[in-house]
């Protein structure tokens, strides 16, 4: 039987049943690269192209980001869970940029292995409670002709698969 009480756990029960994207944002800022793994980016709209992404708002890439106005939102492959590791705290942050093919583009840090990279004006910075909100206008864009992401789902890395429906009749 489902339970009716709202918790910080039942909350966070209820969320591990959602599966997620893992994506590095990562930014440079006074000659300095950052990065941060997050699993809550969405889409927001076609006119203008937009995404959102939330951020902790004690994460070392807030300021940064925030002040520095773009960044790139690297959408992790299924093999790249070594990458949102590192980027989730498994190795210090001048460290974090050691493992993968990351390049610059405009002075932006990008992850060229990627499963997709979007290039992102920061518009909009919503604070609401431990985090933030942040709303990019995408600016450019680059994917893999394959389509295999990273994703997140009841605390462990999940993998995908096309699901074959059979057809009525």
């Amino acid at each position: 039987m489902l339970s009716q009480d709202l918790s910080t756990e039942h909350f966070r029960q209820s969320m591990r049943r959602v599966a997620s994207t893992v994506c590095v944002i990562s930014c440079s800022h006074d000659g300095r690269r950052y990065g941060i793994t997050v699993t809550s980016v969405t889409p927001l709209s076609f006119a203008p192209i937009s995404i959102l992404a939330c951020v902790n708002r004690n994460s070392s890439i807030n300021v940064p980001l925030k002040e520095e106005g773009h960044y790139c939102i690297n959408v992790l492959r299924a093999s790249q869970a070594d990458i949102s590791n590192s980027f989730s705290g498994g190795r210090p942050a001048e460290k974090r940029f050691d493992i993968g093919e990351w390049t610059e583009r405009d002075g932006i840090p990008y992850l060229a292995s990627a499963q997709a990279n979007l290039f992102c004006e920061m518009d909009q910075a919503i604070s609401y409670a431990t985090h933030d909100i942040i709303i990019g206008r995408v600016a450019g864009v680059a994917f893999a002709s394959d389509v295999d992401p990273l994703i997140y789902q009841n605390g462990a890395y999940a993998l995908t698969s096309p699901m074959v429906l059979q057809k009525a009749g």
